[in-house]
């Protein structure tokens, strides 16, 4: 095998071991999701990969509660749910910049 027929195969083997990255990437990106439950135990929230409210479940005691505080709860667990799923996101994405150099 000449040095340019070496090179050649050096760089197509480059370029699949990236694609192959990419791929893994983009799926691993496409299942992303959050959970997060509230420190009293009473809110639990769950998100996709975009962030997006996908599953809410609220315990019974949570009806003794001012509408006020329940909301507050609810939305301070979406957040939560949110930026775990931010962080997984980020940590794939480093990964893959890892990968393609």
């Amino acid at each position: 095998m000449s040095a340019n027929d070496q090179r050649i195969t050096e760089i197509v083997e480059g370029v699949r071991t990236r694609l192959g990255a990419l791929q893994d990437c983009v799926a691993a990106l496409g299942v992303v999701s959050g959970a997060a439950t509230s420190p009293d135990g009473l809110v639990r929230a769950e998100v996709d990969s975009n962030g997006a409210l996908t599953g809410l479940w609220l315990a019974e005691a949570l009806g003794g509660l001012r509408a006020r505080d329940v909301a507050a709860s609810i939305l301070a667990t979406a957040h939560e749910a949110a930026r775990a799923a931010a962080a997984e996101r980020a940590r794939l994405l480093g990964e893959l910049r890892g990968a393609l150099g």
